[in-house]
């Protein structure tokens, strides 16, 4: 049976990441792009580059693509300049429930945990053994970092990151493009474009709005 095929846009450390998750699932890789390949962390001969700055040179007809680049507001630019269809890359060891849903584009990794009734959005990162509850909503381009676990009926903003082991309490709302430091008990809602880090968690920062 022949192969599915896709193309990654990345090929830093986060898209070895996803290139293993396909090719576990039966994908060939077909290009890799990436902004400067030069800096790839991988040598491959499919490498091109993605030319970001002038749309009419990226190849948006041919097989879907996967963003495999771990900066939110990126992934987000990345996205929006792409004219092409996207696929998603779910790890074989993650534990989707059959009421969760899954937009496209998103990375699911080893371990992960979507409880029932939740919907994450496009291009989304849900990395390696973190949890989100039932009925929790995740925003497009939001990223939960390893081992960060959402309680029931979490929201998380746009482009918001929930940073490596916190913790948010059940019903609780982080806005868009916020950052939850690591190891953060998030017990309160959250403004669009705060910074938040400590237990319980404090507001030390708002942030400008990205330009994307």
């Amino acid at each position: 049976m022949e192969k599915k095929k896709v193309r990654i846009y990345g090929a830093g450390g986060h898209s070895q990441v996803v290139r293993e998750i396909l090719e576990d699932n039966g994908y060939e890789i077909t290009h890799t792009f990436d902004d400067k390949p030069e800096n790839s962390h991988f040598a491959t001969k499919k490498l091109a580059g993605g030319a970001r700055e002038d749309l009419s040179k990226f190849p948006h007809e041919g097989d879907p693509v996967i963003i495999a680049v771990g900066k939110n507001d990126d992934r987000a630019e990345i996205a929006n300049f792409l004219k092409c269809d996207f696929v998603s890359a779910i790890h074989e060891t993650a534990i989707i429930a059959k009421s969760a849903t899954i937009d496209v584009g998103t990375v699911v990794i080893a371990g992960a945990i979507i409880n029932p009734n939740s919907k994450i959005g496009k291009h989304v990162l849900i990395n390696t053994a973190a949890s989100v509850g039932h009925d929790c909503i995740v925003g497009d381009y939001a990223h939960i970092s390893p081992k960060a676990a959402l309680c029931g009926h979490v929201e998380v903003g746009e482009g918001s990151q929930v940073g490596v082991g916190a913790v948010v309490i059940p019903k609780v709302k982080i806005g868009k493009w916020c950052t939850v430091g690591a190891g953060a008990v998030v017990i309160r809602d959250v403004p669009d474009y705060s910074i938040l880090v400590g237990n319980p968690g404090k507001v030390i920062k708002t942030i400008k709005k990205p330009k994307i």
